[in-house]
């Protein structure tokens, strides 16, 4: 007799995942810190920023993870599905604020140049860490795919931002050690502020697009055009059984779908019929919307 033998959860793929993120971007801070401190980089500096704020929100995001699928308690009513956002807007703020540090302090470097100790060692880090960076990103996807999970989902996309950003460093850098060899050197002290500055700019769209949707969700706005059309559809079908809808309101927390729908009924409607409405109309939502939380109310006419 054979035993089945079971696969890794959810949770567990995602948190192995997650602890890959942790570990690859505390090894890749190290490097990087260490690289632009003995080259005086701070374009290098800003990349090794970037990557520690990847470092405190993968640990945030092990922490959401194990957190997030709690049901819900006498605290928090409706669950803790929205840290996922929560660490989202975290994420974001770290970075726009890493962008707008790291252009102060290119601009002071553009205003008092000093061109950096060498430029071999940054190349060689930057195209090091670009491989690590794929890697990782693959990795993450993968199982972000496999889970549908969000969060994952974002840190990959992190993680090939960083890769992209590692190789365009490390090709800015190439570019500099080529004009220092060729005796332009009246012209390589700003080659690493101005990377800094065109870095900081490139990082900065993103987070501010991901601020403008999260945000809103942390303060209950409602979700997108697709799942207030998938609500409204099955609210219209159930239109016949009542005499109208009272009320229709939908939120969105992490992956989390809230419905909250009031029907107005004849005074002939039995409790039965009722129950067997409201059966009929959640089964329909979570047909459409999978992770759903459905809450359907009942208005007597006058």
């Amino acid at each position: 007799m054979t035993k089945d033998i079971k696969g890794p959860s959810k949770q567990e793929l995602q948190s192995r995942a997650v602890k890959l993120s942790i570990y690859g971007s505390g090894i890749s801070f190290l490097i990087i810190a260490a690289a632009g401190i003995v080259s005086d980089s701070i374009t290098l500096l800003l990349d090794a920023v970037t990557i520690f704020v990847i470092f405190v929100v993968a640990i945030l995001t092990r922490f959401s993870i194990q957190t997030v699928h709690r049901p819900p308690d006498h605290r928090y009513n409706f669950g803790y599905t929205k840290y996922e956002p929560f660490t989202v807007v975290i994420q974001a703020g770290l970075i726009i604020i890493t962008c707008f540090a790291s252009v102060n302090f290119a601009i002071q470097d553009i205003l008092h140049p000093d061109d950096i100790t060498g430029y071999s060692l940054p190349v060689i880090v930057e195209v090091v860490s670009g491989l690590i960076s794929i890697l990782i990103m693959w990795y993450i996807a993968s199982i972000g795919r496999k889970t549908d999970s969000a969060m994952l989902k974002g840190a990959a996309m992190q993680w090939k931002i960083e890769a992209m950003l590692s190789f365009g460093i490390a090709a800015g850098f190439l570019i500099g050690l080529i004009l220092r060899a060729k005796g332009y050197t009246n012209i390589t002290p700003y080659v690493d502020p101005s990377m800094a500055i065109m870095l900081a700019m490139v990082l900065v769209i993103e987070p501010l697009k991901t601020m403008g949707h999260t945000v809103p969700e942390l303060l209950d706005a409602v979700p997108g055009e697709h799942i207030q059309t998938t609500v409204r559809k099955i609210v219209d079908k159930y239109k016949p059984h009542s005499f109208g809808v009272v009320r229709l309101r939908t939120r969105k927390a992490g992956g989390k779908i809230f419905v909250d729908v009031c029907f107005l009924v004849k005074g002939t409607m039995t409790v039965i019929e009722t129950a067997e409405l409201t059966d009929n109309f959640q089964r329909d939502v979570e047909e459409h919307l999978p992770d759903s939380d459905v809450l359907v109310h009942f208005k007597h006419k006058r």
